[in-house]
């Protein structure tokens, strides 16, 4: 696509360019100010020619937002050796339109303080420097990360999980979710401490995130309970995954005050259903595997299987 910005150029001061950018210059961020609680807060560096904003997962900005399109408006920043000279926003024949500040555009000129509104999603132009970007990141991470293992913390990771089935309603792609309970993790507190449980807490979520693909989404939602949300997987890949995982923890042996600690883990994966009416339904179903798993043996994967039930 040719550059649609090229004829006007800002009257203000140049800023430096991102691109080789040394500590304490600025570049050009957009956060979101309104929207999902998934996305609030978010902070982008504009690093490329173009940046493509949409609700795919392809998009350089993925918002989870159910009105915004697939491929919703585009960014383009215009640069020379002096620094930055333009930027320009493009609407993609979005289906409910792009705003800056308040108005409908089909494609216009962008300056710091501009809001953009996409959907029900408002991002905020700006400039910032190497600190302003770490404090943002850092506030973030605080709304939506568990404070002892760094994973997503439950609200998070449910909301992502409501993001995918509104998506799953629409497209009919297929997602699967792992829901994982330590078996017996009362034990190691009780002989141990708690400090210990919180030691072997934070080995598990390393575990888990070794054993993920980069398109997954893991969370704690409980004292020593996870959820795992698996976009564009089908029942059979998510057990593959969940018994993958299984074993890792079921070889793991952590240290602790001169003795070997082992333990395993039960797992309950389901596969969303069209038919199915919300999030709660689909975790209620793979927490039922779960209860199958642990009622069971333990150190065990059960799967759902509409409308049967099978185990690994």
């Amino acid at each position: 696509m040719a550059d649609l910005y090229e004829e006007t150029i800002f009257d203000r001061k140049l800023i430096p360019a991102v691109d080789g950018m040394a500590k304490g210059e600025q570049s050009i961020v957009l956060t979101v100010i309104a929207g999902s609680e998934v996305d609030f807060g978010k902070h982008f560096v504009l690093e490329r020619k173009r940046t493509g904003i949409g609700r795919e997962k392809v998009n350089d900005i993925a918002l989870s937002d159910g009105k915004v399109s697939k491929a919703h408006c585009e960014i383009s920043v215009i640069r020379s050796p002096r620094g930055i000279e333009q930027i320009g926003i493009l609407d993609l024949d979005s289906t409910n339109g792009t705003y800056v500040n308040g108005e409908p555009v089909v494609q216009a000129t962008l300056k710091a303080g501009d809001k953009i509104q996409a959907g029900g999603t408002v991002l905020q132009l700006s400039y910032s420097d190497e600190i302003e970007r770490e404090y943002h990141a850092k506030l973030f991470d605080f709304a939506a990360r568990d404070a002892l293992t760094g994973m997503y913390n439950k609200r998070f990771v449910v909301n992502e999980l409501e993001n995918y089935c509104r998506i799953a309603r629409r497209s009919q792609r297929a997602f699967s979710v792992i829901l994982i309970d330590i078996d017996d993790f009362k034990q190691i507190n009780d002989r141990y401490g708690h400090l210990s449980g919180d030691e072997y807490l934070k080995h598990m979520a390393g575990l888990i995130r070794d054993t993920l693909r980069d398109q997954d989404i893991a969370g704690r939602i409980g004292g020593e309970e996870f959820l795992v949300v698996l976009p564009e997987t089908a029942i059979d890949g998510a057990m593959q995954l969940a018994v993958r995982l299984r074993k890792r923890v079921e070889e793991f042996v952590l240290p602790l005050q001169g003795q070997d600690v082992r333990t395993t883990i039960s797992a309950g994966v389901c596969q969303y259903q069209r038919g199915m009416k919300d999030v709660k339904e689909l975790l209620d179903l793979a927490d039922h595997a779960l209860y199958e798993a642990k009622r069971s043996e333990k150190n065990k994967v059960m799967r759902v299987s509409i409308p049967t039930a099978g185990e690994d």
